[in-house]
């Protein structure tokens, strides 16, 4: 999956960025990330800067599949409007699968991401831990009686 210094539109940015990890391709992923960029889950350590994202991702990719169904994707203003160098933001809505083995868990995620020059250079997933342990249920079941994908 080749990047190209034209995808500079925000919506195709975070599109070919979800596709990449998906994909397990830390390289493609890596190309569409800012060196400061900043990654942060709720409920867990926000990580700064390009070495750390993506030797995460990287560290996903390895031991986990990941998959998204991006259901709503906004464009809104850029972060800061008297700033013409501020980055536009991304709201995503969407359901992330993990996966580990035959064990696939899906939940409801709400992302903000920020694009700034055909990079992200923030990240923000908000999710529930309820709902991500009602998907853990759910795909330990999918997985036991066969049924579901």
């Amino acid at each position: 999956m080749a990047v190209t210094s034209t995808t500079t539109d925000p919506d195709v940015v975070v599109r070919t960025f979800f596709d990449a990890l998906m994909a397990g391709s830390t390289a493609t992923a890596a190309d569409l990330l800012t060196d400061d960029v900043w990654w942060a889950n709720v409920g867990l350590p926000t990580m700064r800067g390009k070495r750390a994202v993506v030797g995460a991702i990287s560290a996903m990719n390895r031991s986990i599949a990941f998959g998204v169904d991006i259901h709503h994707l906004a464009v809104s203003a850029p972060a800061d409007p008297t700033n013409p160098q501020a980055p536009v933001v991304v709201l995503t809505e969407r359901t992330d699968y993990l996966g580990v083995g035959p064990l696939r868990v899906g939940f409801w995620v709400c992302g903000r991401l920020e694009v700034r020059d055909g990079r992200v250079c923030g990240w923000q997933d908000y999710f529930s831990k309820s709902d991500m342990a009602k998907g853990a249920v759910r795909g330990l079941v999918e997985m036991v009686t066969g049924r579901g994908r």
